[in-house]
């Protein structure tokens, strides 16, 4: 039988930090003036990029979400709602931004899109943690391999 994952889980502190990073990066790349290059279709050339990135971009929100909460006395599926929630509300107030901005736009499909990143993440993140034990880790000397 193949043991489990082992996986460092570091300070609230930098856990949270990793969090506030996350949040910034959203909303920075989320302001900025979009390259006049016309849209580009993203992996397999079925949706396009700027999909991929949404729906990359609130699935690792909701996945640090979810690690910054990994030691809250709450049960797992709290813990999940909220993250998929706020990455969710997140990602509506982001869009709520955006359509006060002149070269950007408002579009409900993106938040439907950030919705669905969050979604899968919090339920792949649902099935990762059934395989794997979380160890503290205070400094970079105690890291371990992920599997012995």
């Amino acid at each position: 039988m193949v043991g489990r994952l082992k996986l460092p889980l570091v300070p609230g502190s930098v856990r949270w930090l990793l969090v506030v990073a996350t949040l910034v990066t959203l909303l920075v790349f989320s302001v900025v003036r979009p390259s006049a290059t016309g849209p580009i279709r993203g992996p397999f050339g079925l949706v396009p990029q700027s999909t991929w990135l949404h729906a990359i971009g609130y699935a690792g929100l909701a996945v640090v979400l979810t690690y910054a909460l990994q030691t809250s006395p709450r049960p797992d599926w709290q813990v999940l709602c909220a993250a998929f929630v706020f990455a969710t509300a997140y990602g509506a107030g982001i869009e709520l931004l955006q359509s006060t901005i002149a070269y950007r736009t408002f579009d409900t499909a993106d938040i439907l899109v950030n919705a669905a990143g969050a979604a899968v993440a919090v339920a792949g993140w649902k099935l990762l943690v059934r395989r794997v034990r979380f160890y503290r880790c205070r400094r970079l000397a105690s890291l371990r391999p992920p599997l012995e």
